[in-house]
């Protein structure tokens, strides 16, 4: 290699790098990550193959791979399982892609900070948790070794969607027996075979959707926790619908078309068009009464007698 291709670190990196532990010095192959056991899986999204739904998420315990699929026959299983919160692996590539950036050391202040990639001296990062001080937790590659470094992001809006990215890849999925994401379009398909209607699943899954909503607010109210397996077998017990929206709320869904709804939005501009009322000067036209003289015209009488 050549000594213009060639990378030279300046020498604050060097020296900032060196006193932080190197993470990993080999990355696993894809072959050598065991599939997730159990029933679920929790951990942080690392990579996505998105020919095959394979996602590797990083647990306690370790890398292990789950399938994501995500996708159904039944356009309405389709439609509800996004408004209820299936995870798309477009989503997670989005999200991972929004985590990658740019850092550079200033050694006046002695931190990092996150700028554009074009910036001098500026290096790649992964920005991988949210610290509680508002600064970001992020790894660097040096020498084909993974070192982790504290990043600040001064632009709010950019801290905003570091955040959001991470929250998206924080996942807590149930998984089924072959290691597949089973996610709400999944349930619903099997609520339904079994005989639940889409009216009464939206109504339940909508219930339990407040209820998640409450629970993560700052004081959660009497309607947090309810799950949908609990709403289903009250339901099926005898329990009716009115009587489930005194106990746990009403959702702002109670149909597919609801759902459809609030899922697309209203188009921009919905309302009438601009001037929709009648044109101006609508009335009739200027002097729109009879013509002028419009009696007989003069002596329209009969003919007197030649003389």
């Amino acid at each position: 290699m050549s000594s213009k291709a060639r990378v030279v670190l300046p020498l604050i990196l060097i020296l900032t790098l060196a006193v932080v532990a190197p993470v990993a010095a080999q990355e696993e192959q894809p072959g050598d990550i065991p599939p997730c056991g159990g029933d679920g899986v929790a951990g942080t999204v690392v990579t996505v193959d998105e020919g095959t739904g394979v996602v590797t998420v990083d647990t306690d315990s370790g890398l292990c791979t789950v399938t994501l699929d995500g996708e159904y026959d039944h356009p309405i299983i389709a439609l509800l399982g996004a408004y209820f919160g299936d995870v798309s692996v477009e989503s997670l590539v989005a999200a991972l892609e929004a985590t990658r950036g740019c850092a550079v050391y200033d050694p006046d202040n002695e931190t990092w900070v996150w700028v554009d990639c074009d910036a001098e001296g500026a290096v790649a990062v992964t920005v991988v948790a949210e610290n509680e001080d508002g600064t970001f937790t992020a790894t660097v590659v040096v020498n084909g070794e993974e070192a982790v470094i504290t990043v600040t992001v001064e632009d709010p809006t950019v801290a905003e969607d570091l955040g959001e990215a991470l929250r998206v890849l924080a996942v807590e999925w149930g998984l089924d027996g072959d290691g597949n994401v089973v996610q709400p379009g999944d349930e619903i398909s099997a609520y339904h075979e079994d005989g639940l209607g889409f009216g009464v699943l939206v109504k339940l899954y909508g219930m339990a959707k407040t209820s998640q909503e409450a629970c993560a607010g700052t004081e959660p109210t009497e309607l947090c926790g309810v799950t949908v397996e609990e709403l289903v077998e009250a339901f099926r017990s005898g329990m009716g619908m009115g009587q489930l929206f005194k106990e746990y709320g009403r959702p702002s869904a109670l149909g597919v078309g609801h759902a459809r709804g609030e899922r697309a939005g209203p188009p921009d501009h919905a309302g009438p068009p601009d001037h929709a009322g009648p044109p101006d000067h609508a009335g009739p036209p200027d002097h729109a009464g009879p013509p002028d003289h419009a009696g007989p015209p003069p002596h329209a009488g009969p003919k007197g007698k030649d003389k």
